[in-house]
C-alpha cells in the first residue's frame, strides 16, 4: 500500500499564528522556511511590527483545512474556493431575509397575512 496522499495549503495571516491548528488539521509546516515563519508567528509576543503584516505558509496534511476554524483565529485558506463560494451564498441569503423582513415590516397586518398566503401556497 501507497503513502496516504498529502494535501497541500496556504494559510495567509499574521501574529499570533494558531498553533492548535496544525494539531486540528493534522498539518505540519512543508519546509523549514515553514516552520520558521510559525515559530516567530508563535511567540508569546510579536517580535517587531513584521509580525502584523500578512504571510504565507505552506503546510501539509492527509485532509482538507478546516477553514472556517482557521477564519475564527482570523487567517485566511485563500485556495479554498468552495467554502468562499457557500459563504458568500451565506451572505447574500442574509442580505436577502434582512430586505424581505424590512419589506414585510412596512406592510398591514392583511397584506402580510395575503404575501404569506401566497409564499405557502402551492399554486401561485
Amino acid at each position: 500500500m501507497g503513502m496516504p496522499k498529502q494535501i497541500e495549503y496556504v494559510v495567509r495571516g499574521h501574529w499570533p499564528f494558531p498553533l492548535d491548528m496544525l494539531r486540528h488539521d493534522c498539518s505540519v509546516p512543508a519546509s523549514a522556511d515553514d516552520r520558521s515563519a510559525i515559530d516567530n508567528l508563535s511567540q508569546e509576543y510579536a517580535p517587531d511590527r513584521a509580525a502584523f503584516s500578512d504571510v504565507d505558509i505552506r503546510l501539509v496534511g492527509p485532509q482538507k483545512p478546516n477553514t472556517g476554524r482557521w477564519e475564527s483565529f482570523g487567517w485566511k485558506v485563500p485556495s479554498d474556493t468552495e467554502h468562499a463560494f457557500i459563504k458568500s451564498l451565506m451572505q447574500q441569503k442574509a442580505r436577502d431575509d434582512a430586505l424581505f423582513a424590512g419589506a414585510m415590516a412596512k406592510l398591514t397586518e392583511a397584506e402580510r397575512r395575503a404575501v404569506s398566503h401566497r409564499l405557502n401556497s402551492r399554486f401561485v
